[in-house]
């Protein structure tokens, strides 16, 4: 795939969607208990979800720059549940992914960088926006489609 190919399908992605919601939309109107709530205990919800799409997009960003984190942090962080929990937690959570979103676009659009690893991220993000719309919809909440 080459970069502007990756970058208009990364665009898209947030803007229109491509496989499920659009990402931009996934999260609006959900309150921070909508976010966590799980359909069982051993479930992911989707603040966990969100968490867990922007802990890999940093990840990629940081191994772009040289900086690999340990087994422990991934263990740690790869499925964290809210750190703070709330509306203001909620807020930065999804400012969080937000933001993740543009510091990816802008390494996709860097010649520097390899697209090796990049392209596999918009499929990951994808695969768990569609794993939220089902937690959405087991909640009763209307669709963003």
């Amino acid at each position: 795939m080459d970069r502007t190919t990756l970058l208009t399908q990364w665009h898209d992605a947030d803007s229109k969607g491509l496989w499920a919601a659009p990402w931009n939309r996934v999260l609006s109107g959900l309150t921070a208990d909508q976010a966590a709530w799980k359909p069982s205990p051993q479930r992911h919800s989707i603040w966990q979800i969100v968490n867990h799409i922007c802990f890999w997009r940093e990840h990629e960003l940081r191994s772009l720059a040289g900086r690999k984190p340990d087994e422990a942090e991934v263990t740690l962080r790869n499925w964290e549940e809210p750190r703070e929990f709330g509306e203001a937690g909620w807020s930065a959570a999804q400012a969080r992914f937000r933001e993740s979103y543009r510091q990816m676009a802008e390494a996709i659009r860097n010649e520097k960088n390899p697209l090796d690893r990049l392209c596999f991220v918009m499929p990951h993000d994808c695969y768990h926006v569609g794993q939220m719309m089902y937690l959405r919809s087991m909640q009763g909440l209307p669709s963003v489609e």
